[in-house]
Parts: C-alpha cells; sequence; structure tokens
C-alpha cells in the first residue's frame, strides 16, 4: 500500500516514459537526414509550434508550413513518418511506472504536452491505453504546460487533491511549478534518481534491472 499521504501518481511522456516526440534535436535530425538547414525552417517553426501542441493545427497542417514553404526532393508524408518512427519507448521505465502504481494502488495519468498526430503515434506505441487512467494532453485540452489549467483539469478528472498527488516531469521548471500548485513534485533525471526519491516519500518501489 501507498503513503496515505499519495493517492494518485502523475507523470509526463517524453523524457519520463520515452524520448520526446518533436523537441530541437529531432528537428535537427530531421533536418540533416533531409538535406536542410534547421534555420530555413526554425522561424516558421517557431511561429506555429504553439497552436500546433494546443490542437488548432493538425501535424500536417503544421508539418506543411513549416518544411514546405519551397518545393522539396522529398514528401510530406516521408517526413511525417520518419518523426513517427524517431518515437522511442522506454519498456524499463514504463513497467517501473505501471508497477509503482500496482504496489501502492495509485491512480495514474499523464500530463504532456503533444500536438495532433504524434500523441496518437505515441499512445499506441508506448502503451499507455493499458498503462494509465487518463491523459492530459495539449492537443486535446487548448492548454500548455506551464498553464495551471493541465493540472488543475487531471486533479478535476482523478479526483484528488494536489497534495495528494506526485507529479515527474524531466523538465526541472515544470517539477517546480506543479510544487507550487501543491504537488509532490520529482524532476525525472534517471530511473534510479526517480525511485530513489519515491522510495523516501514512502512508495513501495520494485528492484530495477541489473539489481
Amino acid at each position: 500500500m501507498a503513503s496515505p499521504q499519495y493517492v494518485a501518481l502523475f507523470s509526463d511522456i517524453g523524457g519520463v516514459l520515452g524520448n520526446n516526440g518533436w523537441d530541437s534535436a529531432l528537428r535537427l535530425e530531421v533536418c540533416r537526414h533531409f538535406g536542410l538547414e534547421l534555420e530555413s525552417i526554425d522561424g516558421r517553426h517557431r511561429l506555429l509550434f504553439d497552436s500546433f501542441e494546443r490542437g488548432h493545427l493538425s501535424f500536417e497542417t503544421y508539418l506543411e508550413f513549416v518544411f514546405f514553404a519551397e518545393p522539396r526532393t522529398f514528401t510530406l508524408e516521408q517526413l511525417r513518418t520518419y518523426v513517427y518512427d524517431a518515437s522511442v519507448p522506454w519498456p524499463e521505465n514504463i513497467a517501473f511506472m505501471a508497477e509503482v502504481r500496482k504496489l501502492n494502488q495509485l491512480k495514474f495519468a499523464l500530463i504532456s504536452n503533444e500536438g495532433q498526430g504524434i500523441t496518437e503515434n505515441r499512445i499506441t506505441k508506448f502503451g499507455l491505453v493499458r498503462l494509465v487512467d487518463f491523459m492530459v494532453i495539449s492537443h486535446f485540452t487548448g492548454h500548455r504546460k506551464p498553464d495551471p489549467a493541465m493540472w488543475k483539469l487531471a486533479l478535476n478528472l482523478a479526483g484528488v487533491e494536489a497534495q495528494q498527488s506526485i507529479y515527474i516531469d524531466d523538465r526541472k521548471v515544470f517539477a517546480e511549478f506543479a510544487s507550487g500548485l501543491g504537488f509532490t513534485g520529482i524532476h525525472h533525471t534517471s530511473l534510479e534518481g526517480t525511485r530513489a526519491k519515491l522510495a523516501e516519500l514512502g512508495l513501495a518501489t520494485p528492484k530495477l534491472t541489473g539489481e
């Protein structure tokens, strides 16, 4: 059983359960693969990315306006497939979170900034429907972290208070922001570190590979 203080666990997706779905490193990789200069798409990306992650643009529309302002030697479908294929789940992290949830009888949900298309691909590839009770994703809600509405919606859906909840994120600022809302925030830098922090909070944690 969990520490009686906690009844819910919330986590980001990218950087905790797998790699990031669409970040600066992947955009650079895409540009190198397709023979583009990052500067040629970066300005357009910055103008459209917020609307994309808030669900106002489809991934195809975003890609079209960011990458296809001029003729290319590759197609939108090839680009989209490359981005989807770049998403990699981290099975040990996913199994660890599932076991923490089970051992402590916690509600478990995701709070993530991700756009349309990328989200659906990762939900399937990472097996997230089987892992969690629900997901609060930016393009579903029209909000993006650090908008407090993201965390408040998650609390309302779970029917819990922030003080009863743990939030895990690989971005330190978001873990700190959640702490400011009353959550116990954990900055995820490694599975070993997160396991130690959860144990300090009184939660039962499984052994990791190699122990």
